[in-house]
């Protein structure tokens, strides 16, 4: 009889355990990427850093490209990329980008799995509201500060900014698990991404204390002071905007764009003072 109930609580504790740990593994620390290679898993990380670090943006699409020629399943350097298209509207190369993602004949991990059909609603139509997938990224990685960079995304391409700001806010504040960078980073720096939202949202001073903490993270590269004068054109101090142009021009001369806002912002500059 003892035996009996003894080989009873053992079925229980053991029945407990495998709860416990089915509820446990459902949630990841940090999203993958899945690749074969190891040169396009290299590829990957440098178009990271070059992305990232100096925020040359056309050299790393080239970098990701590098790395799907080196292997034809990587799905994340394909999401990198489309990503990057979706947001600046090149419709047809985040047609085949997305296409190519979609095709990967490789086992995916979890969240890619979740971001290879966020690029199949997004080849439906490049507006889909596909929040609902970005949050099922944030459930299943709570901890990983790229899936809450996937979900800022969406809600900014959304035009949600009020969303976008809390869940950049969350990602700015997040130790990073040292993955490979699966958030769409080719497209979004959170801290520029969190300042606009503030600054469409009319939260000024947050805005500007954004683009300031964003200066001060890039002091070299020239994106950050074209936002500041962006902000400066929001609040139409068009001289500091002026200033602020310029300072990105002299750092990149080869983007005549910047020297046009600038000479617009001097032209307005000039009408306020004939006033």
């Amino acid at each position: 009889m003892k035996q009996k109930n003894l080989i009873r609580h053992g079925w229980i504790i053991l029945l407990f355990i495998l709860l416990v740990a089915c509820t446990t593994e459902t949630k990841d620390e940090a999203m993958k990427a899945t690749s074969d290679s190891n040169k396009a898993i290299e590829l990957y990380k440098n178009a990271y850093e070059v992305a990232y670090g100096v925020l040359e943006l056309e050299k790393a699409v080239s970098i990701y490209e590098k790395a799907t020629i080196e292997d034809p399943n990587f799905f994340m350097a394909y999401y990198q990329l489309a990503t990057y298209h979706l947001y600046h509207k090149n419709t047809n190369d985040f047609i085949e980008s997305a296409t190519a993602g979609i095709g990967c004949q490789i086992e995916l991990s979890k969240g890619e799995k979740i971001q290879k059909e966020l690029l199949k609603e997004w080849l439906k139509h490049m507006g889909s509201d596909v929040s609902e997938l970005g949050k099922q990224l944030v459930d299943q990685y709570p901890n990983d500060p790229d899936a809450y960079l996937n979900l800022g995304f969406i809600y900014y391409l959304n035009k949600d900014y009020l969303n976008a700001i809390e869940v950049f806010e969350k990602a700015i504040t997040m130790e990073d698990q040292g993955n490979l960078y699966c958030g769409p980073k080719l497209a979004v720096v959170p801290i520029c991404m969190l300042g606009y939202s503030y600054l469409i949202s009319d939260q000024l001073d947050k805005a500007k204390t954004s683009f300031d903490n964003y200066i001060n993270q890039f002091p070299n590269d020239q994106n950050p002071y074209d936002c500041k004068a962006d902000y400066f054109m929001t609040t139409e101090d068009y001289d500091k905007a002026y200033v602020s142009y310029m300072t990105a021009y002299k750092i990149d001369t080869t983007y005549q764009v910047f020297h046009q806002r600038a000479m617009n912002a001097k032209h307005l500059n000039d009408s306020i003072q004939l006033k």
